[in-house]
């Protein structure tokens, strides 16, 4: 398709009167299918009903087609596309025009923000800003720097970005849906010129058509067409305290599955705001092998995804823009290290307790029998030998012998062991005292000012009724048994003191979920 349009656009020869002519009867005939859309009434009982399947593959078949030949800033695809955010904005009541010229804010080489603006319903509140953008332009035929080639073809875009400014698009429809608008100030922007270097974002933030000062949130959405197996990246969640908790409210059913960065850098127009001290927030649904290469067409969109992530982005906004209170920048942020939990590391085992090692195929089978003692271990200075075959250890009576480890991990000195040992007609019994401490759970934490309604888990002991129940390093702990995580001494209490099993409420990746501890300590005496 990019290829045959690449032939006939060379026809024109170079003449910019016959390009614009034949491209502007493109553009109409995009524009006339636009028109085409039914008399919707002013507001609907839920506004994300005006999110639909249909409209997004409109916003990103016109937006994404060889007719605006790839929508580079300050060519006259870029400028169509302007055009036709423009018109379509034109159609949505309650949403005004916000740039410094009617809908656009003009800079640079023929470049054009297209800015909306939906104002806030509370007179105290309405001056605070939160800005919702997406860039719409594209690299048209690619060069050295922006394509990942072949050169020379049309680079449609459609998932980079017309996906985002599609959802944007929704979005400004849905908001404006409400009846009551929310609290504060919406601002819906799409950037031009972020593929030349986020000049678009950088310009406003430098020449702002509202108050720099009032923004209170960046909400960028750039690349949201090719969600799989529902991972979402999240980018800048760490810009102020809570965020994270924010984003996962929204997520109630898990089916989005979040991949936390680490860092924020420059590579999409969330960063201006963020250099400049704004909390700042970019979701995008992931590269793939069609980034930036005439692939990337919008038969590879997936639509449904699309609107989901519009659903949950519009209730992220929606939340905020009510909230009695936002969060304000975190400084750290700019500075910190990354934390080691986000990327975990296998840790190094824990001191061997007992220091025996299992013949694999009797443990399969059910039998605890020991092929290896490891020299100066509590067993071996038990004499416990290899072919001993363990029937009970502390309060483990031979019933599974996958619990055996765990059993260990919890069991207090002195522990009793009855082993049957080759060649002797009774069991033996030893007593002896297992190394190091034993564990309750078997995690250690940490408390992270950019996530002050949790604690996160740091390291799970091997064996542990923690990672026998599936807890891991990153976990972020909000409840034990049914309480928050408050501070640090009061979490400790926590785990010492709660009847077994231990309930807790962790958030991994946005999904919450209920997990049960088993503590495998030994029955209570009535």
């Amino acid at each position: 398709m990019s290829r045959s349009l690449c032939h006939r656009v060379a026809e024109f020869g170079g003449q910019p009167t016959q390009f614009v002519r034949n491209l502007g009867t493109a553009l109409g005939l995009a524009l006339a299918v636009s028109a085409a859309r039914a008399e919707d009434p002013p507001a609907t009982p839920n506004p994300l009903d005006r999110v639909t399947i249909t409209d997004l593959k409109r916003h990103c078949g016109t937006l994404a087609s060889d007719a605006l030949e790839g929508r580079e800033a300050g060519t006259n695809g870029g400028q169509a596309a302007a055009a036709y955010l423009q018109s379509e904005l034109r159609k949505i009541p309650g949403i005004t025009a916000a740039g410094s010229s009617g809908w656009v804010q003009e800079f640079g080489n023929n470049f054009r923000n297209v800015l909306a603006v939906l104002p806030g319903s509370d007179p105290e509140l309405r001056s605070e800003i939160i800005v919702i953008g997406a860039h719409y332009d594209h690299v048209g035929r690619g060069n050295q720097t922006n394509s990942h080639g072949p050169l020379g073809y049309i680079h449609n875009g459609a998932d980079d970005n017309a996906s985002g400014t599609a959802a944007l698009l929704e979005l400004a429809d849905a908001f404006a849906a409400l009846k009551t608008p929310p609290r504060r100030t919406l601002l819906f922007a799409f950037w031009d010129a972020e593929e030349a270097g986020l000049l678009g974002s950088r310009h406003w933030v430098t020449h702002p058509t509202h108050p720099l000062k009032d923004v209170r949130l960046v909400v960028n959405i750039d690349m949201l067409g090719r969600l799989r197996e529902g991972k979402l990246i999240v980018v800048g969640w760490r810009s102020a305290a809570g965020l994270r908790s924010r984003l996962v409210r929204h997520n109630p059913i898990g089916d989005l599955d979040f991949q936390y960065e680490p860092k924020v850098i420059a590579d999409s127009d969330h960063y201006p705001f963020y250099a400049a001290g704004i909390p700042a927030l970019h979701l995008d649904s992931g590269k793939h092998d069609d980034y930036h290469r005439p692939s990337d067409d919008v038969d590879k969109l997936n639509f449904a995804g699309i609107r989901r992530l519009a659903e949950m982005v519009f209730h992220l906004v929606h939340q905020a823009a009510n909230a009695d209170r936002l969060p304000n920048f975190r400084r750290e942020a700019l500075t910190e290290v990354a934390p080691a939990w986000l990327t975990p590391r296998p840790q190094p085992a824990p001191s061997a307790r007992l220091g025996v090692v299992f013949d694999v195929q009797q443990f399969a089978q059910n039998r605890a029998v020991i092929t290896q003692v490891t020299p100066g271990s509590a067993a071996i200075k038990a004499g416990l030998r290899p072919g001993d075959r363990i029937l009970k250890i502390a309060h483990w009576d031979g019933d599974q012998v996958n619990d055996i480890r765990t059993i260990v991990q919890v069991a207090k000195n002195p522990v009793q062991v009855r082993v049957e040992r080759p060649g002797t007609a009774t069991p033996v019994d030893v007593t002896l005292g297992l190394a190091g401490d034993p564990v309750r759970v078997g995690v250690s934490w940490e408390l992270d000012p950019a996530i002050p309604e949790a604690a996160i888990l740091t390291r799970v002991v091997p064996d542990s009724p923690a990672e026998r129940a599936g807890l891991k390093i990153g976990d972020a702990l909000m409840q034990v048994g049914g309480e928050p995580v408050e501070t640090d001494e009061k979490l400790r209490q926590q785990l010492l003191t709660k009847p077994n099993p231990i309930s807790f409420k962790i958030e991994r990746h946005g999904r919450v979920a209920d997990i049960a501890v088993e503590l495998f300590e030994p029955p209570s005496v009535p």
